[in-house]
């Protein structure tokens, strides 16, 4: 898995997408969002961003599934230029 599709997949996660969103230019999207940010993205931050961008977002849940921890969406967004 790619590092983009582990960010995806962990933004899917956490903010409650449908399986096909963060699509490739959505998620390309909330990464300058939070880049441009110029400081540590908080949960509001992420929150906002993958809103913003995924009109999906809060309406599918996944159940007994492990949600991804901020810090390791940060991570991941870090490492993907």
């Amino acid at each position: 898995m790619t590092p983009d599709e582990q960010l995806s997949h962990a933004l899917r996660i956490k903010f409650e997408t449908t399986p096909s969103e963060p699509t490739g230019p959505q998620l390309a999207a909330i990464k300058r969002e939070i880049r441009a940010l110029g400081r540590p993205a908080t949960h509001a931050d992420w929150r906002s961003a993958v809103y913003r961008h995924c009109p999906s977002a809060g309406t599918y849940i996944y159940r007994g599934l492990d949600n991804s921890d901020l810090n390791a969406l940060l991570a991941q967004a870090a490492e993907v230029k």
